[in-house]
């Protein structure tokens, strides 16, 4: 998916107002005197980028996709699909081609079990954190699909889960998973032992109501799409709010957010699951670019969900409802 593979499309089947008033009886204005007119400054907008380009797009391999949900980069370029529908993931190279297929059902170790509406991550070491919701837990394994751990268990205490729907990984290893019956975000270690938890079923701020994608950027600020909320929640990495957004302003409605990344540069890029579209954010909420729309075309999205951002900056959108996986070339912003 480098050089020359970026102009070919290939189809594999299966982010106050300050008011002054005075209490002070007013003086008489006197009569202005003629003044000439300046000529108004224009202040040119920020340059942003042009529309992305589409030039790969997978429907899954011998097996179509069916409703597919989450995408994960690995640090070798490959990347990972969890197709929820079929209780699989899949893995690809950097070009679309597939290397391994784990679908195992069941209840045992690397067995899956209703994925659902479950994502999955990817650490610096190349391991794969996959969303095991039937199941209650979260499975660890290696670059090479070999089981290595998993945690979680029914319930809503620490460590528990009710239904595990996002997950990410920060630079630091540790895992962060998002619950959509237990409104609370909770973060274990890599190997899965429980460290802190914060958030609460609420609209307050830093409450959730269905929190669903999560991501953190480079600084170990964490992002969290809360869905029936509308709106996006910043957090330190001590999990203390800091700000919150709503898409679709463009609109001049409130969008719904599903799935959340953040590129190398602190931009955060957010699926926007009730208008069929991607919008990216500056850190702070800032709206930068939307790109897509709903329907079935190329560059559509139906449902869109799982969202990633190569090292090139190329993003990756998995669109539920279509059943595919689309990887855009994006400008660089200036």
């Amino acid at each position: 998916m480098r050089g020359n593979n970026r102009s070919i499309l290939l189809v594999v089947l299966g982010a106050g107002l300050l008011l002054m008033s005075s209490c002070a009886s007013p003086t008489p204005t006197p009569e202005p005197e003629p003044t000439s007119t300046p000529v108004p400054t224009n202040t040119p907008e920020p340059a942003k980028p042009s529309e992305p380009e589409l030039f790969m797009k997978l429907t899954g391999d011998d097996k179509p996709f069916d409703t597919p949900y989450g995408v994960a980069l690995a640090p070798d370029g490959s990347f990972y699909v969890s197709d929820s529908g079929n209780n699989r993931f899949l893995k690809f190279d950097d070009a679309g081609n597939l290397l391994a297929v784990w679908d195992q059902s069941g209840s045992g170790e690397g067995e899956l079990k209703s994925m659902g509406f479950g994502g999955l991550a990817v650490d610096a070491e190349g391991n794969v954190f996959v969303v095991d919701n039937g199941n209650f837990r979260i499975q660890k394994f290696d670059n090479g699909g070999n089981f290595l751990a998993a945690w979680g268990s029914e319930g809503t205490e620490d460590g528990q889960f009710v239904r595990a729907i996002g997950i990410t990984v920060d630079g630091e290893g540790n895992v962060y998973v998002t619950d959509d019956g237990n409104s609370y975000v909770q973060k274990f270690d890599n190997d899965g032992n429980f460290l802190m938890k914060f958030g609460g079923q609420g609209k307050g701020d830093g409450q959730f109501s269905h929190a669903t994608g999560i991501a953190v950027d480079g600084q170990g600020n964490i992002f969290v799409a809360d869905y029936n909320n509308q709106r996006v929640q910043k957090f330190d990495g001590q999990g203390a709010f800091i700000t919150a957004w709503t898409m679709a302003s463009d609109l001049n409605a409130t969008g719904t957010p599903e799935c959340i990344a953040v590129d190398t540069q602190g931009r955060v890029y957010i699926t926007d699951y009730q208008f069929g579209r991607v919008e990216i954010f500056s850190n702070d909420g800032e709206q930068l670019l939307v790109f897509g729309s709903h329907g079935l075309e190329d560059g559509q999205f139906r449902k869109p969900t799982g969202i990633a951002i190569d090292a090139q900056g190329n993003v990756y959108v998995v669109s539920q409802m279509n059943n595919n996986l689309q990887v855009f070339e994006l400008p660089a912003f200036e």
